[in-house]
């Protein structure tokens, strides 16, 4: 799609169809010259009393097709122009949806859902509108104010036709005094509209957490906050359009004043018949309709340009991963060797560097953990592995190249990750597991499953594979979530795989059963893994310790308790937090139950 022009590009591409449904419109338009004529005919019969039986059902007989012929010709072209209004609705969200997937994280970081849902609905409706009711209702008063005008005086009197037309380019006067106005605050409703649906997914999205601490009032009170404020930009929309409407028809009754002053006169002076006086009036009426249509075409352009202008927005609007020329077309797969050098990144919003200095060597088919505090910059190391974000050149090399020179496709076709978040779509288990462009076979998807140790949660629920998940996978525990994100991951058999933090949801028990089933997959495969248990990562052939953004430590897990530095330090804290885990467990499962409690105490007083 043109990155300048939307609704223009359209038109101009669709040209023909357009041309084919002008015609039909202009036909249309012309039979409506016929009825006005007709009683003007019918009225000169009758004022001199000319007027047989025959005459009147003749008249009556050609107005009656002419309304025919002007409703079957105007619906028709009606329905052609329309449908390819619909054309272009289908073809920009395809185009906004297909662009959005080009974009990098960053973009949706910085961006509300309801923003973005605002685009795809409200704008691209509103785009709908101008081709539609915009375009045919232009191209009606294009033609019938022309054809009608030449025949008025033509037919009847130029001078009165001159007199009476006089007020109307009062209309573009007000159209230009108007437009600059009505677009502003039809930018401001989309943006009202915006900030509604993002409360509104806010809420749905938080629902567990607003009825935890019982925010229902509060996020009702937002809520009407927004809706007011939405409610309040229309009613500025609306009363900008309605003074412009008003203002428009004043206009259009000064013309009728014009005509029935000046053109009754003319008919006691004998200049013009009384059939002609009542032709001239039916003209004009016929001109009043497409004449108060150009102001709601104003509207609507206006509008439409509002909406235009936050959609090119969008399109315009460059990722900041792509491949570029360093990309190699003839890289068709990775072996998966990783090698950092003197790698250092900040985020394009943040004054500090994230990750500071970073050097690194995983051979094919090692295993790398990362351990460290929560901010230290272990989730951006494998982020920018996967070019979630831009590493700097020649910091980041995969199988000896330059990461940049990896396509995109092929980059992270080859490599498996399970981030922190477990994201899961809202359809069937199955579904979810074989996210791929590759089908996998029922087997397939069954065995990544056990592997992943949630195959026997999963053939718990009545539908086994085929079930349906919430939003998000709601309707599934942290633990199954994150079982599933590990199947969905290890089913593309990639050379590489990255776990981000995959096992914090899962008891040590099911970790251990996890991590027995991984090995077989791990094998001949890079791995990744970053945990905050020790437990998780302790069998690593490597070992990096990050703070601050900087490898602090380095090794395996006998080494690095040897040093006695950080790694020590949280391998003894966990130890000590597991100890009390278990005493606690131990104490409790001690404790006589409440019932057995006032037994023995009624026992004894028995006694």
């Amino acid at each position: 799609m043109d990155r300048k022009h939307i609704i223009w590009k359209h038109i101009s591409e669709h040209r023909f169809p357009y041309v084919f449904g002008f015609a039909l419109l202009s036909i249309s338009c012309a039979m409506q010259l016929v009825i006005p004529m007709l009683l003007g005919t019918f009225t000169d019969q009758l004022e001199r009393s000319e007027l047989t039986y025959e005459h009147a059902l003749t008249i009556a007989m050609w107005m009656a097709l002419a309304g025919l012929g002007v409703a079957i010709l105007r619906s028709s072209s009606r329905i052609y122009l329309f449908r390819l209004s619909r054309l272009l609705d289908m073809r920009i969200r395809n185009d906004l949806f297909k662009h959005w997937e080009t974009l990098s994280t960053q973009y949706f970081k910085n961006r509300r859902v309801g923003d973005l849902m605002s685009h795809a609905i409200s704008d691209v409706s509103v785009i709908r509108e101008v081709t539609q009711s915009g375009v045919f209702q232009t191209m009606e008063a294009g033609v019938l104010i022309s054809i009608t005008v030449v025949t008025m005086a033509t037919s009847i009197d130029p001078l009165l036709t001159l007199f009476t037309l006089l007020p109307l380019p009062l209309l573009s006067v007000l159209a230009y005094r108007f437009r600059q106005r009505i677009q502003k605050e039809s930018a401001n409703v989309q943006e009202a509209i915006g900030d509604l649906t993002s409360r509104v997914q806010e809420f749905v999205a938080g629902i567990r957490v607003v009825k935890a601490f019982v925010q229902e009032r509060e996020q009702n009170q937002l809520f009407r906050k927004d809706n007011e404020h939405a409610v309040s930009m229309n009613r500025k929309l609306v009363r900008s359009n309605s003074m412009f409407g008003a203002l428009s028809a004043a206009v259009v009754g000064i013309s009728f004043l014009v005509s029935v002053v000046l053109g009754g006169i003319m008919v006691l002076r004998g200049r013009i018949t009384l059939g002609d006086f009542v032709a001239f009036n039916s003209y004009l009426s016929l001109l009043m309709g497409p004449i108060e249509n150009l102001g709601k075409v104003v509207n609507t352009m206006q509008r439409g340009k509002a909406s235009e202008n936050r959609l090119l927005a969008i399109l315009n609007t460059r990722p900041d991963v792509a491949d570029d020329s360093a990309a190699d077309r003839s890289i068709t797969a990775i072996a998966g060797d990783i090698e950092i050098r003197n790698l250092s990144f900040r985020y394009p919003e943040a004054h500090e560097a994230t990750l500071s200095d970073i050097s690194l060597n995983v051979p094919k088919g090692s295993s790398l953990a990362i351990v460290g505090r929560v901010g230290s910059g272990k989730s951006t190391l494998v982020h920018l592995l996967v070019r979630l974000y831009n590493p700097p050149k020649g910091t980041v090399f995969i199988d000896g190249r330059d990461i940049h020179e990896i396509p995109l496709q092929v980059l992270r076709a080859n490599v498996g990750i399970v981030p922190q978040d477990q994201f899961l779509f809202s359809t069937t288990i199955k579904d979810n597991i074989g996210f791929d462009p590759k089908p996998y076979r029922d087997e397939e998807i069954e065995q990544a499953a056990k592997v992943a140790q949630v195959y026997d949660n999963i053939i718990e629920f009545p539908n086994q594979f085929q079930t349906a998940l919430g939003e998000r996978g709601i309707s599934l525990s942290g633990g199954q979530r994150q079982r599933v994100s590990i199947a969905r991951a290890i089913i593309k058999k990639p050379s590489i795989l990255i776990f981000d933090d995959s096992l914090s949801a899962v008891d040590t028990e099911t970790e251990d059963r996890i991590l027995s089933g991984l090995n077989g997959v791990m094998e001949e495969r890079t791995t990744i893994i970053i945990g905050h248990r020790i437990s998780s990562v302790q069998a690593a052939d490597q070992i990096v310790v990050l703070d601050e953004g900087a490898i602090v430590e380095r090794g395996t897990h006998e080494s690095l308790l040897e040093r006695n530095g950080l790694y020590a330090d949280l391998y003894h804290k966990q130890l000590l937090d597991e100890a009390v885990e278990l005493h606690k467990h131990e104490w409790e499962s001690e404790q006589p139950e409440q019932g057995e409690v006032r037994s023995a105490t009624s026992g004894g007083k028995a006694g």
